[in-house]
């Protein structure tokens, strides 16, 4: 017995040692980057580096040192799906009618959006460009299914899974899988910020949420944390100053705690194992905090987010600052992927629409522009548009205030509070708007009042600004298509098949041709993606005709439209 314990712990020190001695020489060399996107949920810029003097965050201080902090970065929602929509296809999610929150939960039945045939997520031309691409476990692109599930098996290489506490805890993924000698780019989403990561057992309303409270606990019993003194929170003034508001907030802080010692993981391994100089790294968040009056709202608390990037220096456009300094030109999330397939030198499709950062000449933005729509069962229709000082938003649905009923959003205890004062009317002018019916414009002057309380839509003083922000939203609304302006059950009804049910992509069809010794696949199906695998190998995207290699006996192929069931399986035994 003794000898076979012996024999097996040499046997996990050997593949251990071989883990750990993984040769990443054609990833440092590679002509292309690796680049890693630290996608946190729900958090503004609460780090030391923005100058948040209660956030304990040693290790994104460290990073800011040798990144570059962006000032002034927007989200196009201020919700998780739409938001995530837009950042991985590179459109506003209202484009292509996946703007509501969410897909899944339609009171009219849950569905999969259906993006335009052409509309590709930036992985997938990352993978075509040959990159090996990786996801942990959040997705949530509308298109996906749900927020963990893949979504498109043509997106990544590899992913994590919801069902493995390991992949929660941001992965220093580069060195669990075979990269097949290509250049990495790994999406990691740490999702202990996430708004039901403030909950707690004792606030829940509806105990169905007992499993994320366990998840988190879990989780957070992992790391180190200097617990936050409620006494030193410094509360926003549309807040009221009670025991549960503190608390919450505090809880925040220390969820940012354990985010930051993840993203200090994932640094601490790019440099150990050599790829620190040819890897970029963007460290961000996938909208405003998870708290009342932040997440769900078009102000600045809702779509404003930290986004700190490291570019080493041969992949710098002319126009960089240098690490440790900052940049304050306005950054829309509709440019990310633009400027990810930018630095990998992928070719950027025409159906994106934002920036793309990696150019030397790279348009400087006047205006940022941002939607809301439906929030469960809950029309929101909103629009905003902001430029360097100024904010507008325009409400359709001015009956329905902010703070009104979120059945998810009703677990927190910090909402329970601020809903509780405000029936006792003990909350200020200042605390007690979010509480009102909406203006159907708004209107902010956000360098004399940053946390957008004032609103001056109604003061013949700022005339000539209101017209031109509205203008500037007018012209930005009439450019691009809105399926907002369609009923959702209407939309619903055109991407099912006639029977009501999702649409099924057509199967693929291969040839072999045994004097090239190449195999090739069409699909009938418009703009479908086609992947296939070898002897129950990995699944690889296709983009030509393969050349089959010795040895081979069997490969199968098949495809998928963003939106619609995959085709089934084809298969092809090589004599």
């Amino acid at each position: 017995m003794k000898t076979n314990v012996l024999a097996l712990t040499l046997l996990a020190a050997t593949i251990s040692s071989t883990v750990n001695a993984a040769d990443f020489t054609p990833q440092k060399q590679s002509e292309k980057p690796n680049i890693v996107l630290i996608m946190a949920e729900d958090l503004s810029p609460r780090w030391g580096a923005y100058g948040d003097s209660v956030a304990k965050t040693p290790n994104i201080d460290a990073l800011a040192k040798e990144s570059v902090r962006f000032q002034q970065v927007y989200a196009m929602a201020p919700v998780s799906a739409p938001s995530r929509a837009g950042v991985i296809t590179g459109r506003f999610p209202q484009t292509l009618g996946l703007q509501h929150m969410r897909t899944t939960n339609y009171p009219g039945g849950g569905y999969i959006g259906v993006p335009e045939s052409q509309v590709k997520g930036y992985p997938e031309l990352l993978r075509a460009n040959g990159y090996f691409t990786y996801n942990d476990t959040k997705t949530d692109y509308q298109f996906s299914g749900g927020p963990m599930n893949i979504g498109p098996f043509t997106l990544w290489d590899q992913h994590g899974s919801s069902k493995n506490m390991d992949d929660f805890m941001v992965p220093t993924a580069w060195r669990n899988y075979d990269l097949h000698g290509k250049p990495f780019f790994l999406h990691l989403n740490p999702q202990i910020t996430h708004e039901s990561g403030i909950f707690r057992k004792e606030d829940l309303l509806d105990k169905k949420w007992e499993r994320l409270v366990n998840r988190w606990d879990k989780l957070r019993a992992h790391y180190n944390i200097q617990l936050t003194d409620p006494k030193d929170i410094k509360l926003e003034p549309y807040y009221p100053d009670t025991p549960r508001v503190r608390r919450d907030i505090a809880r925040h802080y220390d969820n940012v705690q354990v985010m930051d010692q993840m993203v200090g993981k994932i640094v601490q391994g790019l440099k150990k194992d050599g790829l620190w100089d040819n890897t970029i790294l963007i460290v961000t968040t996938d909208h405003g905090d998870g708290i009342p009056r932040h997440k769900r709202d078009l102000y600045d608390s809702g779509l404003k987010v930290p986004f700190m990037v490291h570019v080493p220096k041969q992949y710098r456009p002319s126009w960089w600052k240098q690490n440790g300094q900052t940049e304050s030109r306005l950054v829309s999330f509709e440019d990310l992927a633009p400027t990810l397939l930018g630095f990998s030198g992928s070719q950027v499709p025409d159906y994106m629409t934002g920036v793309d950062l990696s150019k030397d000449n790279a348009t400087v933005r006047e205006y940022i522009y941002a939607g809301r729509d439906r929030f469960d069962s809950v029309p929101q229709y909103g629009r905003s548009v902001r430029n360097a000082r100024y904010s507008y938003v325009y409400n359709e649905h001015t009956e329905i205030p902010g703070g009104y009923d979120n059945n998810f959003r009703n677990n927190l205890g910090i909402m329970q509070s601020m809903k509780a004062e405000n029936e006792a009317d003990h909350l200020n002018k200042q605390q007690k708007i979010w509480f009102e019916p909406r203006p159907q414009e708004e209107l902010y002057d956000k360098v004399n009042d940053p946390y957008e309380l004032n609103n001056l839509a109604q003061d013949p003083k700022y005339k000539a600004v209101l017209e031109t922000m509205r203008q500037a939203l007018v012209a930005w609304d009439g450019s691009a298509v809105d399926m907002s302006l369609m009923p959702e059950s209407e939309m619903v009804k055109q991407i099912l098949d006639k029977d009501g049910k999702q649409r099924v992509t057509e199967a693929p069809f291969g040839h072999y041709n045994s004097l090239f010794k190449t195999f090739s696949i069409v699909n009938r199906t418009q703009n479908a993606s086609i992947g296939y695998r070898f002897d129950d190998g990995d699944w690889l995207l296709y983009t030509k005709a393969l050349k089959v290699p010795q040895g081979v006996h069997q490969i199968e192929f098949k495809s998928v439209r963003y939106g619609w069931k995959e085709s089934e399986n084809q298969s092809y035994t090589f004599q």
